[in-house]
C-alpha cells in the first residue's frame, strides 16, 4: 500500500502506517476462523463416557476371545505355535490397514453407525468361530473380525474429541485407557472357568451374545444422546488462530510437520509388547515352567490388572510432570527397556521375576497408550482431524501387534523364548530414539493447534 503523507503546520502525519496497521488487524482477523458446534450438556457427559466406554470394553470381547483360548489350542494340538499365532497375526494386520481408513472415513460418517456396524459384524463372527473347528476357516473369519473391529476406536475417540465438552476431554480419553486391561480381565476369567466345564467354543458363544444384544443397546442409546447434544444449549466455539494453512494441509504433510510419523514407529512397538506380552504369557509360562493350560490363563490375568492401576498412576504422573506426550512416551520406554534386558537374564530361571518384569513392561505401555493413541488425537479435533490421527496411530499399533503375534511365536519355537525377548528389547530401543527425536516438533505443532 503506497504511504500517504500529509503536511500540516510543518508536522508529517504518516497517514499510511495507521492504513497499514488497520490493514494488518483485518487481515489477521479475516485469517482467524471461528467454528461453533453444540456439545454433550456436563450434566449428560459422564452418561456419554459411560456408555462408550462400557461399549468399548464388550466390543473388546470379540477380538480378545481367540487370544484367551490360543494356549488351549495349542495344547489340544489342533495347531502349533506359529500356526496360532498367524491366526492372530492376520486380526491385526487387517485390524491395523483396516484402522487407516475407518479413521479417515470416521471424520464423515456418524460415530453412532460405525460402532452398531463394527459391533454386529464382530458379534456374528465371533459366533462363527465357535461353531467351526477348522484352521483355515477360523483363518479367514478371524481376519474378516478384523475388519469390523477396525469400525470402532476411531469413532469412540471422535465422540471424546467433538461431542464432550471441552473441559472433560483429556480426563475422557485417559480414563477409557482402562477400558482395554479391564476387558483382557473379564475375557480371561471367563476363559479361565470355562475353559474348564465347557471348552473353548463356550468363549466365542458368550462374547457373541454379549456383543450383539450391546449393539442393539448402543443404537438405542445413542440416538438419544444424539437428540440431546442437538437440543444443547451448551456451544463449544473453536478460533484457528492466524495459521489458516492447517487446515488445508495434506494428511501426510500433517504427519511430517507434527512428528505424527515418528509417534508412529512409537505406537508400533507399544502395540507389539502390550499385545505381545499379553498374547505369550501364557505359553511362555507353559514351555519355560511347565504351568498348565488353565493356570497359565489364570495367571495372565495379573498382567492387566496391574495396568489398571497403571492407567491411574500414568495420569497422575501426566498430570504433574508431563506436557509433551512423545517426551513422556520416551521415559516409559526408557523404564521398559531396563525391564526387558532383565527379563532376557531371568526368563528361564525364575517364573516370580519373569512375570514382575513383564507385569512393568506391560504397565508402561499402558502409560505409551494412553498419550499416543489417546491424548495425541485430542489436540486434532478443532481441526477435524481426530479420528484420522486416531487411526493411524491405532493402525501403527496392530501392525506392531502383528509382528508380535506371528514373529514372537516364530521366534520362541526357532530359537527360544530368549531371543524372542531380545527382540522386543531392539524395539523398544528404537521406538525410544523416535521419541525422542520427534519430542521438539510435536511440542511445536502442539501449541499451534491449540492455540
Amino acid at each position: 500500500m503506497a504511504k500517504c503523507v500529509l503536511h500540516i503546520g510543518g508536522h508529517e502525519h504518516i497517514l499510511g502506517m495507521v492504513f497499514n496497521r488497520k490493514t494488518e488487524v483485518e487481515q489477521k482477523e479475516m485469517m482467524t476462523s471461528k467454528i461453533e458446534r453444540r456439545v454433550c450438556p456436563h450434566a449428560l457427559s459422564g452418561q456419554l463416557f459411560w456408555l462408550c466406554a462400557v461399549t468399548y470394553v464388550i466390543a473388546l470381547f470379540g477380538r480378545m476371545s481367540y487370544s484367551s483360548v490360543m494356549v488351549a489350542l495349542i495344547a489340544d494340538g489342533s495347531m502349533n505355535k506359529a500356526q496360532a499365532g498367524l491366526i492372530g497375526t492376520a486380526l491385526f494386520i487387517v485390524y491395523g490397514i483396516c484402522q487407516i481408513f475407518s479413521g479417515l472415513i470416521g471424520d464423515r460418517i456418524s460415530p453412532k453407525k460405525m460402532v452398531f456396524t463394527g459391533l454386529m459384524g464382530s458379534g456374528m463372527l465371533n459366533l462363527l468361530m465357535g461353531l467351526t473347528g477348522q484352521y483355515t476357516v477360523m483363518l479367514v473369519l478371524w481376519s474378516c473380525n478384523g475388519i469390523f473391529q477396525s469400525l470402532l476406536w476411531s469413532p469412540v475417540a471422535r465422540i471424546f474429541a467433538e461431542q464432550m465438552p471441552p473441559d472433560t476431554r483429556k480426563q475422557a480419553c485417559s480414563n477409557v485407557a482402562v477400558t482395554y486391561p479391564l476387558a483382557t480381565v473379564l475375557t480371561y476369567l471367563m476363559a479361565t472357568v470355562m475353559l474348564s466345564v465347557w471348552g473353548w467354543r463356550s468363549i466365542f458363544f458368550l462374547s457373541a451374545g454379549i456383543i450383539l444384544s450391546a449393539g442393539f443397546y448402543w443404537l438405542y442409546r445413542m440416538t438419544w444422546f444424539e437428540q440431546q447434544i442437538a437440543q444443547s444449549t451448551e456451544v463449544e466455539t473453536i478460533s484457528l488462530h492466524p495459521q489458516p494453512q492447517q487446515k488445508k494441509d495434506s494428511l501426510l504433510h500433517m504427519m511430517l510437520v507434527s512428528g505424527i510419523l515418528l509417534a508412529a514407529f512409537a505406537s508400533m512397538t507399544h502395540g507389539m509388547l502390550r499385545d505381545g506380552i499379553q498374547t505369550w504369557l501364557p505359553s511362555l509360562m507353559t514351555d519355560n515352567f511347565h504351568f498348565g493350560t488353565a493356570a497359565s490363563v489364570a495367571l495372565d490375568i495379573i498382567v492387566p490388572l496391574v495396568n489398571i492401576f497403571g492407567v491411574v498412576i500414568t495420569k497422575a504422573i501426566a498430570k504433574r510432570y508431563i506436557e509433551n506426550e512423545l517426551k513422556g512416551s520416551a521415559g516409559f520406554f526408557a523404564v521398559t527397556i531396563v525391564s526387558l534386558v532383565l527379563l532376557g537374564f531371568a526368563c528361564n530361571r525364575s517364573a516370580v521375576v519373569s512375570l514382575l518384569l513383564l507385569t512393568v513392561a506391560s504397565t508402561c505401555m499402558v502409560g505409551v497408550n494412553i498419550l499416543l493413541v489417546n491424548l495425541i488425537p485430542v489436540h486434532f479435533g478443532a481441526i477435524g482431524r481426530s479420528s484420522s490421527v486416531t487411526g493411524i496411530l491405532n493402525c501403527s499399533a496392530y501392525v506392531g501387534s502383528a509382528l508380535s503375534s506371528f514373529g514372537i511365536g516364530a521366534i520362541a519355537e526357532g530359537f527360544g523364548w530368549s531371543s524372542a525377548i531380545w527382540i522386543w528389547v531392539l524395539f523398544s530401543l528404537g521406538a525410544w530414539m523416535t521419541a525422542i527425536a520427534g519430542t521438539r516438533r510435536w511440542g511445536y505443532y502442539e501449541r499451534r493447534l491449540d492455540g
